[in-house]
Order: C-alpha cells, then sequence, then structure tokens
C-alpha cells in the first residue's frame, strides 16, 4: 500500500479523530503510558535471542506506529507538543553530552565520556 506522506501534525490530528471516533479518547495516561510500554515490548521482542529482527520493515513500523499512537494520545492528555518535547530533550542531551566529548570513535574514550557526564550531570526527573 503506498499512502501519501504525512506531517507529524497530520498525523497526530488523524490519529486523535480516529481514536475519538471510537470513543477511545477517554483512556487514562495511567493506561496510555503502560501501552506504551507494552507495545515498546513488542518491539523489542523482533530482537529476543538475536541482533537481526525477525519480521520484515513492515511489521517493525506497525510495532513503532502502535507505540506512536498509544505516545501521541499521552501527549494530547496533557498538552505536550511533542516536537517542542523533542527539540527542549535535545537541548539538554547536547548540554549532558557534548558533541566535542562523544564525536570520537574510540570506544574507550567514548564510555570514559559516557561515565563523567552521568556523574556530573543531574537527572530533571523528581519521584
Amino acid at each position: 500500500m503506498n499512502t501519501p506522506s504525512r506531517t507529524f501534525d497530520d498525523a497526530s490530528k488523524a490519529v486523535m479523530r480516529h481514536v475519538k471516533e471510537r470513543h477511545w479518547d477517554k483512556n487514562t495516561p495511567r493506561g496510555l503510558a503502560i501501552s506504551i510500554s507494552l507495545e515498546a515490548n513488542e518491539l523489542l521482542e523482533h530482537y529476543q535471542w538475536q541482533d537481526s529482527p525477525v519480521g520484515d520493515t513492515n511489521e517493525l513500523a506497525s510495532e513503532l506506529a502502535d507505540i506512536f499512537i498509544y505516545a501521541i494520545q499521552f501527549a494530547h492528555h496533557y498538552k505536550i507538543n511533542i516536537p517542542t518535547a523533542i527539540t527542549q530533550k535535545l537541548e539538554k542531551s547536547a548540554e549532558k553530552y557534548p558533541v566535542e566529548k562523544f564525536a570520537t570513535t574510540d570506544p574507550a574514550a567514548r564510555k570514559k565520556a559516557w561515565i563523567e557526564s552521568k556523574a556530573n550531570f543531574k537527572k530533571d526527573t523528581i519521584l
């Protein structure tokens, strides 16, 4: 099936229209978070016991789409703009993992840089 290319906004609107038409738009954030994790595990299952996936690209895309569908619903619940959240996360990641330290291909230098970055950067999650 050859479908036309869509923007992220188009895809998000299509997801929300799809779930609202079926009255699935009342799922709790907890349920959506659990579903994201479950779908991520279904994707991971394609790699169980091996480095190459079981299944073709279409099957992997289907699993990935399930993850995004639940993530879009979760974001909609909290009014999270996903592209903005991604941009902000990349900015934090660039600060935590500066390109000057991570541009090397030397495995020992990369491991050292990773350990130093993990030790010196405070996680912004409060539990």
